[in-house]
């Protein structure tokens, strides 16, 4: 199959001759590392992590790929950039000193999650990385405060905190997926896959009514504050 070019009456509004407009009359505004970044950053909320390419961001931008360089040295420094990104959005101003233990864990938690689900197509990003800048690594430093002052020793407050983000990450996968709480039509075929008297409890389950709070919300908060309990008791010896 022949590959087919752009005629040159091509509609300048079609993105890839918009992309060659921008790299001939070159960018708007002078490239910076925080230009690249967002630039990346909104790439990946807008199509997922597997359309970033260095050539993909320089057409995003309006420039030659091979000026990203100048900033920003290869793709493995982008992605630990794009890690930083959605790390420094997280709210660390949020966290009360004076609070209760669990109730400074959950508002650590729930300030996670939000920023995670801000850019949930950035989350294989987050997973495959981890923290490797000073600007990311922040919240994981006021989490792990957090539980310290909760009375874990420093091994075990490092273990609750993984054992946070990894609940914060399910959590936010979950629901990027659409699997984490079935639609009346899917529950009541879920029900009839699966026989009453061979799974009694997931009928059970299945047939409880929701309540009026979003059903997300309700599983996070039970399961946080579940986690937050174990954890104070554990700080405190009572586990």
């Amino acid at each position: 199959m022949p590959i087919l070019h752009d005629p040159p009456s091509a509609d300048p509004s079609r993105p890839a001759a918009a992309a060659r407009r921008r790299r001939r009359e070159g960018p708007a505004t002078p490239l910076s590392r925080g230009r690249i970044v967002s630039a990346a950053l909104a790439l990946v909320d807008r199509e997922g992590a597997g359309a970033l390419s260095m050539r993909r961001l320089g057409a995003e931008l309006g420039v030659d790929p091979m000026a990203v360089y100048y900033h920003i040295p290869n793709k493995e420094a982008l992605l630990d950039a794009i890690v930083e990104a959605v790390m420094g959005e997280i709210d660390l101003g949020c966290d009360d000193p004076a609070a209760a233990p669990g109730e400074r864990i959950l508002v650590a938690a729930r300030a996670y999650r939000d920023v995670m689900l801000a850019h949930g197509n950035a989350l294989p990003i987050v997973l495959s990385r981890g923290p490797a800048t000073p600007v990311a690594m922040r919240p994981v430093e006021l989490l792990l405060g957090v539980l310290r002052d909760a009375g874990l020793p420093p091994v075990l407050a490092m273990a609750g905190m993984n054992v946070i983000a990894a609940a914060v990450r399910g959590a936010v996968a979950m629901a990027g997926s659409g699997r984490a709480h079935h639609a009346p039509e899917q529950r009541a075929a879920l029900a009839a896959a699966f026989p009453a008297d061979q799974f009694p409890y997931l009928h059970e389950a299945m047939s409880a009514p929701a309540g009026p709070c979003d059903p997300f919300e309700r599983d996070f908060e039970f399961g946080l504050r579940a986690l937050a309990r174990g954890l104070i008791a554990e700080g405190r010896g009572e586990a």
